[in-house]
């Protein structure tokens, strides 16, 4: 099975983003001071971009992307993966959500692309300096 190298970059962009424990700020403005202080510029843009998607679910009102990114990327990105991991994490969330396992990967997959989106737009100097 062929891999796609922006899926993998924007699964490890999310898991990056709950390591260094930004997930957990409580305003905007100490997400960005954070994230110029912790920071590399090619970092800081991926950690920007998956800030702005996070509030782009957020004002869209996606609670199920939302709440995948957060199950499933967040939960795990201070831990090695296990084998199958994701999937089954994918299929707790369903029966939680009452909905099929596509419909959480067709969210995961539109926070991915909203994250793609706005990645390919940011420039380094939204990072500033």
């Amino acid at each position: 099975m062929k891999k796609d190298i922006m899926k993998e970059k924007a699964a490890q962009a999310f898991r990056c983003y709950a390591r260094l424990s930004l997930c957990n700020c409580n305003s905007a403005l100490q997400v960005l001071c954070r994230i110029r202080g912790i920071c590399s510029d090619r970092t800081a843009l991926d950690m920007l971009a998956v800030f702005d998607t996070l509030r782009l679910l957020e004002i869209d009102r996606d609670t199920l992307a939302l709440r995948a990114v957060k199950d499933i990327y967040f939960a795990t990105a201070k831990k090695r993966l296990r084998a199958g991991e994701i999937t089954l994490r994918i299929r707790r969330l369903a029966y939680e959500e009452n909905c099929d396992d596509r419909t959480v990967y067709r969210r995961l997959g539109k926070a991915r692309d909203v994250w793609q989106f706005v990645r390919d737009r940011e420039k380094k100097q939204t990072a500033g300096e």
